[in-house]
């Protein structure tokens, strides 16, 4: 490939790869390490394909702490951008510049017992403003987006924010919390691998609010690089939600065969 005319394309093309951030977990099928250990998932491939336009290898720093900072790190130049399944909000925008390429919908999984406590009589149609305004005990991913969205869409929940998804889950099942909150992608694959657990525990869905997942990049970076990439998003990927994701990678969201009541022998009270 020539020269490009755009400097930090140029740049790119000269040094032969992508400098890509990608966060430090496990998280199929967007990103995770295939049994060869080679790297792989939706948003892996997402960067490999756009990189291939651009004629250049990728190369993928996972040595963020959290989301958060691979966010700021994107901002402070220390790659090209940021991807792995990343929410959209205005903290982050102030770090970085986000291109959306997903949307999914908030949801929690939930203890059935505190869930029908909530609920009552009242009606489905008004259950998710009485659910946001309560004071559930809520974990998520700490210095995540969802932490944020937490703070803002919980003001009465008393908040944990925990390591990993992992350790959300395991509070949950421990009964450390009432619910666990994240994207549906992730809370309807614990459903649907551990079905046993559907007796003590049910996802709640927020139809109305949503994730916006985007690619993040510096203003150095987005100064140059923006038009291209928004060009490829709107060209080569369209814009999934959760269902069209789950619909798309079945494999991922069928019964864990391999572990079939580990979760429901950790189950709730």
């Amino acid at each position: 490939m020539n020269a490009a005319e755009i400097k930090y394309i140029d740049r790119i093309i000269e040094r032969g790869y992508l400098k890509v951030g990608l966060p430090p977990y496990t998280t199929p099928p967007f990103y995770f390490n295939e049994s060869s250990g080679e790297l792989a998932g939706y948003d892996v491939e997402i960067i490999r394909n756009f990189a291939n336009f651009l004629d250049v290898d990728v190369k993928f720093d996972r040595d963020s702490t959290s989301f958060n900072d691979l966010v700021r790190r994107s901002g402070a130049n220390d790659f090209d951008m940021a991807i792995g399944k990343l929410g959209t909000t205005y903290a982050r925008m102030s770090d970085a510049h986000p291109h959306e390429y997903m949307n999914f919908r908030h949801s929690i999984l939930a203890k059935r017992k505190s869930i029908a406590n909530l609920q009552g009589n009242i009606p489905d149609s008004d259950f998710a403003r009485v659910l946001l305004n309560s004071n559930i005990k809520l974990g998520f991913i700490g210095r995540s987006a969802y932490d944020t969205y937490a703070s803002a869409l919980f003001p009465n929940a008393e908040k944990i924010g925990y390591e990993n998804w992992d350790k959300c889950k395991e509070a949950l099942f421990a009964g450390e919390v009432d619910g666990i909150y994240r994207d549906a992608t992730e809370v309807k694959k614990i459903v649907y691998q551990e079905p046993a657990i559907s007796l003590d525990y049910v996802p709640v869905l927020f139809e109305d609010i949503v994730d916006q997942k985007s690619i993040y990049l510096s203003t150095e970076a987005n100064n140059d690089m923006a038009s291209i990439l928004d060009y490829y998003l709107s060209k080569q990927v369209s814009i999934k939600d959760d269902s069209e994701i789950i619909a798309e990678f079945p494999d991922f969201y069928k019964p864990n065969t391999d572990l079939p009541s580990k979760i429901s022998k950790k189950g709730a009270s």
